[in-house]
């Protein structure tokens, strides 16, 4: 053996092939380490800048004077023990549980509000499926709270629980003031132990690899290092494309759904104006082509359901049209009679869409009511889209005329429906999604007599509570099945 290495080291020929190889081995030993360490360290860097984008589009998404409301009207721990006992904490947490399951969070986002009095943060509304409200969090990093109103990353750090990496945005009201703050996290230890392992089991194989190589096909070696690294970088650009357009779509929907949120009324309005309200708004989609609207003009509150043509960003955008439409009968034309108004609506929408090269027939069902609050007078017009009316277990429904707000060929002015209520009589506007919903042991639609049923069931209770058992029948009936459309109830009582 000692003969052999003699020859060797002795050959100048084969010592230089020697140090070829061992520079070779401790150069792919370096760029092992090197890269190791790089890889963590942009791992870590695309994790924050993707946490802080997620919070960032969500808190703007969130609209913080329904927010500030809800967390002034349950003060205490635990007034929210379930995600349907507040409309608002429902509306919130299914955005948040969306965009957690979009984006792939394992653990929950979730909203504080600082609580100055207490130097600590209180939890609002989380992705999870538990609530924990008003669950004090006081162990929070400092920078938390230095860059509250501008929001943040905070530096890997750990607790009880595991080792984080966390980016916050505050939530603001309409006059722009904080009223919260947005934070999501991702767990990092088992994200480092897993690119550990991985980077290496392929450092291992590459270094056998290229000793082999070495050994064997010198002549080849540069050459399939550089067809490897063609490849690396192939896929690096592949996935810097699809990164961007995944970046670019979620912005769009995102951008979509704020829009669409300028258009849907704050549950605080209908509060103004109703004794008892209540609303089950549930899009299939992050946007909807439902829309729900309110106006109150004098002694007149005109409220509308509406289900415009699609859903996700196409419904929402024509929904966007047709709520624009009834605000400008309602406020601009000065129209009153709902029968006026949806006429108008109609012509408007019909003139948006006439020179589409492609035909579109797009507009909207609707029901919409005047409620005059001095008398208590209701007038009724709808569009393929009747109303209920409960009044001591007597149910009234009123049709609406067989035609959609939009292009149809055998168009009609629409008609109107007067009808004085009594008090606390229960007025119901709703859109098909509910009752077209796929489900149950034979996978068959639920139907507008079940719905009623279900209505007539639950009955006896607020219109808020009300709701929220309509929304958990609804999805007892949906089970596994995909949500076919989006949903809007409305609930009134007088």
């Amino acid at each position: 053996m000692s003969g052999i290495l003699k020859k060797i080291v002795g050959n100048l020929s084969t010592r230089i092939m020697l140090i070829f190889f061992v520079s070779i081995i401790l150069m792919t030993c370096f760029f092992i380490v090197f890269g190791y360490y790089s890889q963590l360290n942009l791992q870590e860097q695309r994790q924050y800048d993707r946490l802080s984008a997620i919070v960032k589009s969500t808190a703007l998404s969130i609209d913080g004077d329904e927010h500030a409301l809800m967390m002034r009207d349950h003060s205490e721990k635990d007034a929210i023990l379930t995600n349907e006992n507040n409309i608002t904490y429902n509306q919130i947490h299914i955005t948040l549980e969306a965009v957690a399951e979009a984006n792939g969070l394992k653990t929950a986002m979730y909203t504080m509000v600082y609580m100055h009095d207490k130097e600590v943060f209180e939890f609002g509304v989380t992705s999870d499926e538990t609530p924990y409200y008003r669950h004090e969090y006081s162990n929070f990093p400092k920078l938390l709270l230095d860059s509250i109103d501008v929001g943040g990353e905070i530096p890997l750090y750990e607790d009880d629980h595991g080792t984080w990496l966390s980016a916050f945005y505050p939530i603001r009201n309409k006059e722009g003031k904080r009223v919260a703050v947005l934070q999501a996290d991702i767990e990092f230890t088992e994200f480092i132990a897993m690119v550990r392992a991985r980077y290496l089991k392929e450092s291992l194989i590459a270094l056998a690899a290229i000793i082999l190589l070495s050994l064997i096909l010198i002549p080849y070696t540069r050459k399939v290092l550089r067809e490897d690294e063609k490849q690396k970088q192939k896929l690096r650009v592949q996935a810097e494309i699809i990164e961007e357009k995944n970046k670019d779509i979620t912005d769009s929907i995102n951008y979509a759904l704020k829009i669409q949120n300028t258009i849907l009324p704050p549950l605080a309005q209908f509060y103004d104006v109703f004794s008892d309200f209540g609303l089950l708004y549930k899009p299939k989609d992050i946007i909807a082509g439902d829309f729900y609207y309110l106006e109150k003009i004098e002694n007149y509150v005109y409220v509308a359901a509406a289900d415009c043509t699609g859903h996700g960003v196409p419904g929402a955008m024509v929904s966007v049209i047709c709520s624009n439409a009834m605000s400008y009968a309602i406020n601009e034309k000065k129209l009153k009679s709902t029968n006026e108004i949806l006429d108008q609506v109609r012509e408007i929408v019909v003139e948006k869409f006439q020179f589409s090269p492609d035909g579109i027939k797009d507009g909207m069902d609707i029901s919409l009511c005047r409620f005059d609050i001095e008398t208590n007078e209701l007038e009724y017009s709808g569009a393929n889209s009747a109303i209920y009316i409960f009044n001591e277990g007597q149910i009234e429904k009123m049709l609406p005329d067989k035609q959609p707000i939009g292009q149809f060929d055998h168009g009609k002015p629409f008609t109107a429906q007067k009808k004085t209520l009594q008090k606390g009589s229960l007025v119901y506007l709703f859109t098909d999604g509910f009752a077209d919903q796929f489900g149950g042991v034979k996978g068959k639609k639920l139907k507008y007599e079940t719905f009623k049923s279900m209505l007539i069931e639950i009955d006896d209770t607020s219109l808020s509570d009300l709701m929220g058992e309509l929304d958990k029948r609804f999805e007892s009936w949906r089970g596994d099945f995909e949500q076919v459309d989006d949903v809007c109830v409305i609930g009134i009582r007088v």
